[in-house]
């Protein structure tokens, strides 16, 4: 071998050297963006799952008050009735 082929094979395995460490870095650096996508991903998925049960919760204790009010005025309108009546008999006795 002269000296030209040993200086040209050092500058393809120079070349070689480089090439593989720019795609071993490259594809390190999709994997890392990858997993942190896939993480970010599955924090959004878990406050969306909260959210959902949240409102569920909050319609759910609106339609309970709403219910209980309702009750409540009618409980309200017929206890008035009965007072009405009740005052109605006493005049109707004097």
């Amino acid at each position: 071998m002269t000296a030209a082929e040993t200086q040209d094979d050092n500058v393809l395995l120079n070349v070689g050297e480089t090439v593989g460490a720019t795609a071993g870095k490259a594809v390190a650096t999709a994997k890392r963006t990858a997993a942190a996508i896939g993480a970010e991903k599955d924090k959004l998925a878990g406050a969306a799952s909260q959210a959902r049960t949240e409102a569920r919760r909050v319609l759910k204790k609106a339609k309970t008050e709403t219910k209980k009010a309702a009750k409540s005025a009618k409980k309200v309108v017929a206890s008035a009735k009965k007072s009405v009546k009740r005052v109605a008999r006493k005049l109707k006795r004097r």
